[in-house]
């Protein structure tokens, strides 16, 4: 009886063996297949991914060579190792053959949105970069390219696969070589010259690179020479990199003012590149506390009356250079700061061309609020109190003698001072439309 029962633990032994071994169950960390079961398969069959990000498909089981490939490489390509990179809005199969037999991934690219850590709302679009500002298409060297006359321009993209990005840049300048500043996922801005156009983003992840023209000379002839930059290409280092274009949604400012609004003198006494920068001016840093996306009509010497370095106010609304129309854009606000260089006309004339002004910009954004700012010296404050008096619905008049700001020259403020105004202003702005 014995003899029997330890016959049957051994063939029960022996039977549980089998079966966990049939089972893939084993003391050990590698899988072993069930039987009749297909032991190769894709990590994933279906993907949605945005353009310009990666993803890494596996065929699980292979224990060779396998061979990968794309159906639309215009929509996304894959690498020798199942590294998916999409490239464009599209559907595609990236297909795995591994020993004669073929396994398919179905992958859509579309767009998707993404916020950056300095609170900008980015959204895939169609392209290889997106532009807010006084851009326009331009002839130069053979091509038609986006330029700019007017500090402050931005362009915005993202790449990945790159530790690198080559920006070219065309100029038409004949004073001195223009800066441009960028950032990198929302972080600190960098300034360099547009002669040096290869930016560095960290590593080969996505990363999002918000890019303005962060000066040009004040000397430069821009109403009827259009002095400025162009952007001729923005391509990866790599040849792996991929840039597509975003544009942040975020909701826009707008700043028609003159060289205390395009930075001049932030940084230094130098009317040159060297001491003027966009991202260190008062527009900058409102529009930043207030997140919104600023865009920037700011041209040294100009005002109400006065026409400076490009042309007086209510003409620059109307056109973006002697020659051309200024296109059409949406504002949610409306910064007018003139005035410092109106120091030969004052009284009733005054008011009048500042009510045109006004007029015109409600005209133009009907929706928007327009802060009538009292210039930082105080010229013209009685003047523009009484211009903004009659639209109290939708103009208000910022007061500034109480900010105490610090200057380069008395005039300008520096890049602390501009800071100071930037927030003093935008908790005004934000009173103001909370008030809607």
């Amino acid at each position: 009886m014995k003899r029997k029962l330890l016959d049957r633990g051994r063939r029960a032994a022996m039977l549980l063996a089998v079966l966990l071994i049939f089972t893939g169950i084993t003391g050990s960390d590698e899988m072993v297949w069930s039987a009749g079961a297909d032991s190769v398969y894709l990590s994933e069959t279906s993907v949605v991914m945005a353009p310009a990000t990666t993803r890494k498909l596996q065929l699980i089981g292979a224990l060779s060579k396998v061979k990968w490939s794309s159906s639309n490489k215009k929509v996304a390509v894959v690498g020798k190792k199942g590294k998916v990179t999409a490239k464009a809005k599209g559907v595609t199969r990236i297909k795995a053959v591994y020993k004669k037999k073929e396994y398919v991934c179905n992958v859509v690219v579309k767009y998707m949105t993404y916020t950056a850590s300095d609170g900008m709302r980015y959204k895939d679009v169609s392209g290889n970069f997106a532009r807010t500002g006084r851009w326009f298409q331009k002839n130069m060297a053979g091509g038609k390219y986006y330029f700019t006359s007017t500090d402050g321009s931005a362009a915005y993209f993202k790449v990945t696969g790159s530790k690198y990005v080559d920006v070219n840049f065309l100029t038409n300048t004949s004073v001195s070589v223009p800066y441009f500043a960028y950032s990198v996922d929302g972080g600190n801005m960098k300034r360099q010259s547009v002669s040096k156009g290869k930016i560095s983003v960290g590593d080969t992840k996505t990363h999002y690179v918000r890019l303005l023209i962060d000066a040009i000379s004040e000397y430069e002839n821009r109403w009827i020479g259009e002095a400025g930059v162009a952007i001729k290409s923005i391509k990866p280092v790599s040849k792996e990199g991929v840039v597509t274009a975003v544009k942040p949604q975020n909701d826009k400012i707008a700043f028609y003012g003159d060289s205390i609004t395009k930075g001049v003198r932030a940084l230094n006494m130098e009317l040159t590149p060297s001491g003027t920068s966009a991202v260190h001016s008062y527009a900058w840093y409102c529009a930043q506390k207030l997140k919104m996306v600023p865009y920037y009509v700011g041209y040294g010497g100009s005002g109400i009356f006065e026409t400076g370095s490009f042309q007086k106010c209510y003409n620059v609304i109307e056109k973006i250079s002697a020659g051309r129309k200024a296109g059409n854009f949406e504002a949610d606000v409306i910064v007018v700061l003139h005035g410092t260089n109106d120091v030969y006309t004052y009284g009733d004339i005054y008011v009048s061309e500042y009510q045109k002004v006004l007029n015109l910009l409600h005209s133009k954004f009907p929706k928007a609020k327009i802060m009538a700012v009292i210039p930082f010296n105080q010229i013209h404050a009685d003047e523009i109190r009484a211009a903004a008096a009659s639209y109290k619905s939708w103009c208000s008049v910022v007061e500034t003698a109480s900010w105490n700001l610090s200057y380069t020259d008395g005039m300008h403020p520096n890049a602390k001072g501009a800071e100071k105004a930037g927030k003093n202003l935008a908790k005004k702005i934000s009173s103001i439309r909370k008030k809607k």
